[in-house]
């Protein structure tokens, strides 16, 4: 038997006027429903439900059916229409005449199946948009658990698992697996950046220090007890704390040690210090000094003096001589 035939999403005016006429919109067939040679209800548990059966061309090909299940557990074919548009729209009719007591049911899980699909695409969307961004970055930290600290007007919460791409001038913090940005820093923002963790590992289910220059910190803050929780059930290997101007981040990651990470970040740790770098450069240029006042300007500032009685008038032979120098033979 060739390809099963899956229905398409309908479109169009023939899918407006069925819903206007009261028919849902054709369900899409997953391959893990297509079952040949053998019903398959939409909803079971039901005297008469609605599905589809595979058959082979020679038996009239794939078709949607009104089925039934028999006093001995078997599904039986009542009526079957073409795996079409039309053939659905006749199923529907056909279920609604003959068991109009199952339409709500059946309804809602019409709507559950559409629903489950919608989210599926929407992830998978998410799926290639965060692939081309990570494409790009670059390095990335995946699936790292937000310990703490204090991200202003973000939504992010501490043991949510996020992603944060080092993209080409900033870091950018997305929930986890998902394309939706939670927060942005520049690179020009990036204060410091720590990374450690050697001998921060599971004891008991406390957290211990050692060997990480933040420890002190990270015990001090309320932090402390989600990390706990976090190693009850996972090795702490390494911890980020990412250092902005507005915020800071403290970082678990669980799948490289510290010396694995810093190789694996080198390009955004470069990136990071040469926007600070330019930053700096921009914001320490003195100004040009200015230009010294001229022997005519300080002679004019001179005589002001001396008109004012600020200055005697052999203060003012003395300081003019020293001013334009002696006199040239």
């Amino acid at each position: 038997m060739g390809d099963p035939v899956v229905p398409e999403r309908p479109g169009g005016r023939g899918a407006a006027a069925q819903e206007h006429a009261g028919i849902p919109v054709m369900p899409v067939i997953l391959p893990s429903e297509q079952v040949p040679g053998a019903p398959y209800p939409l909803l079971d548990g039901l005297s008469l439900t609605l599905g589809w059966e595979y058959r082979p061309p020679a038996k009239g090909g794939p078709a949607f059916a009104v089925i039934r299940r028999t006093g001995l557990g078997s599904l039986k074919v009542v009526d079957s229409f073409p795996l079409t548009e039309d053939g659905w729209a006749r199923v529907w009719q056909a279920l609604a005449r003959q068991n109009p007591a199952a339409v709500p049911q059946i309804l809602a899980t019409l709507g559950a199946r559409e629903a489950e699909a919608a989210r599926l695409r929407a992830q998978d969307a998410d799926s290639r948009e965060v692939a081309e961004l990570e494409a790009r970055a670059l390095g990335s930290l995946r699936g790292v658990a937000y310990l703490g600290g204090y991200v202003p007007e973000a939504a992010i919460t501490p043991g949510g698992l996020y992603d944060v791409l080092f993209l080409e001038d900033r870091l950018v913090v997305f929930a986890h697996r998902q394309a939706k940005v939670l927060a942005e820093v520049p690179y020009s923002q990036v204060e410091d950046v720590e990374i450690g963790g050697p001998g921060l590992v599971k004891t008991g289910g406390r957290f211990v220090g050692g060997g990480f220059g933040v420890t002190g910190a990270v015990e001090g803050m309320a932090i402390a007890a989600v990390l706990n929780s976090l190693t009850t059930r996972t090795s702490v290997k390494t911890i980020v704390r990412i250092q902005g101007t507005s915020c800071e981040l403290f970082l678990l990651h669980a799948r490289l040690t510290p010396e694995q990470l810093r190789i694996a970040m080198s390009r955004p740790l470069g990136a990071i210090r040469s926007a600070r770098a330019t930053q700096t450069a921009g914001g320490t240029q003195h100004e040009a000094p200015a230009a010294a006042p001229s022997p005519v300007q300080e002679l004019t500032k001179l005589a002001d003096m001396l008109e004012k009685g600020l200055l005697t008038r052999e203060e003012f032979d003395l300081m003019k001589a020293k001013l334009i120098g002696p006199p040239t033979i």
